[in-house]
């Protein structure tokens, strides 16, 4: 027994220290910005975690790329908070942010060398001669290009170009890389070889990269999560593959692919759901939200059948006609005119078609409910 001098057990218990989360690479607070009268950002708030590839994603005029020049200081948000690093950019000029930024004109200087155009930026934080040979000599090699240093700008192809603008970016080792569209004017092949490419780079570095783009396909491919922007806000942050199945608006469900909106009203009876409007009803989940929604109906989750081979196998199948056929490589896309009034595309992958069906040709189109998102109409 403790004396009455001495401290009650109960009154003793050691309190543990706070656990404090470690702070986000990037964090927007409530962040506004205006151009005149147009509200281009409207309470944006948003954590980036450190070595994320995070990927803004939105048709023109969303707000992507000023949200992107607010993080890289040249814009000031006319309210709100930026923190890197847990500290408060207000005031801190671009160059005192340790942001590497590639450009969608990529902003290289013609009459300079290749190994001038990426020692720039350490000529200009006044790094000695030695290290800058050695860093821009690491930077090339990172980007595959170790023979090109004395080559001026002016003699490299495109995509030799965008790894210029990225070593150049990554030679100071900022702690974060901002990439504002560098890709869209590439061509298709080389667009998607610089993509991997930059997954290498991410991967080897494990730099907290931030890119803006409007090319789904892009997004899809390279980002850990990925903030889909309508008209100045954020509408859905997930990772690529649940935006793509639960998307939370008809916006993403529209923008993402080429899908097939179909409206109605949620009912439920019997146990099962169905989705109704004036033309047609077909089953959805049973976890389909009750009240006004759209089916979301993606070409690569439906199939396309003879009248002769409908079964019961799909929990839907609606009548049409071939309205168009187009072989892409990678399997057939069909234009189908449902006879419920609306088109759907549908993706037959080449493995799987025997034939090119003909225009006008009577096709049945067939799907499970839960291959179908179902999206609440706000």
């Amino acid at each position: 027994m403790p004396s009455a001098n001495e401290p009650s057990p109960v009154m003793t218990a050691v309190t543990e220290p706070a656990v404090t989360a470690p702070a986000a690479a990037i964090r927007l607070q409530h962040v506004d910005k205006a151009h005149g009268d147009v509200r281009v950002l409207q309470d944006v708030s948003l954590d980036i975690a450190d070595g994320e590839f995070f990927t803004l994603l939105g048709p023109s005029g969303s707000g992507k790329t000023t949200l992107l020049r607010i993080i890289a200081g040249l814009l000031e948000a006319d309210r709100g908070e930026l923190l890197i690093g847990g500290e408060s950019m207000r005031g801190r000029p671009a160059h005192a942010r340790d942001l590497g930024v590639v450009f969608q004109s990529l902003a290289l200087f013609p009459h300079l060398s290749v190994g001038d155009n990426v020692a720039f930026p350490l000529r200009m934080r006044r790094v000695g001669r030695k290290e800058i040979a050695t860093r821009v000599r690491d930077a090339l090699a990172l980007v595959q290009l170790p023979d090109v240093q004395a080559r001026r700008v002016g003699e490299l192809s495109g995509g030799q170009l965008q790894r210029v603008a990225l070593a150049r970016a990554l030679v100071y080792q900022p702690r974060i890389l901002l990439l504002d569209e560098p890709l869209s004017a590439l061509d298709r092949r080389l667009r998607e070889t610089m993509q991997l490419e930059l997954t290498r780079i991410h991967r080897e570095l494990g730099v907290t990269i931030v890119n803006v783009t409007h090319d789904q396909r892009e997004a899809l491919m390279v980002s850990d999560r990925i903030a889909v922007m309508e008209a100045g806000r954020i509408v859905q942050c997930a990772p690529g593959r649940d935006l793509y199945a639960k998307p939370a608006s008809t916006f993403v469900a529209g923008f993402l692919g080429d899908p097939l909106l179909l409206e109605g009203h949620v009912t439920s009876a019997n146990g099962s759901r169905t989705l109704t409007n004036s033309s047609v009803t077909v089953t959805v989940p049973a976890s389909a939200p009750l009240g006004d929604a759209v089916a979301v109906m993606r070409p690569e989750r439906l199939r396309l059948l003879g009248p002769a081979d409908a079964n019961r196998t799909y929990d839907n199948q609606l009548d049409g006609t071939v309205g168009f056929a187009a072989f892409d490589g990678n399997g057939i896309f069909y234009q189908v005119r449902l006879d419920c009034g609306v088109s759907a595309t549908v993706h037959v992958p080449a493995r799987e078609e025997a034939r090119l069906r003909d225009l006008d040709e009577r096709v049945v189109v067939a799907w499970n409910a839960t291959d179908v998102p179902i999206v609440a109409k706000h």
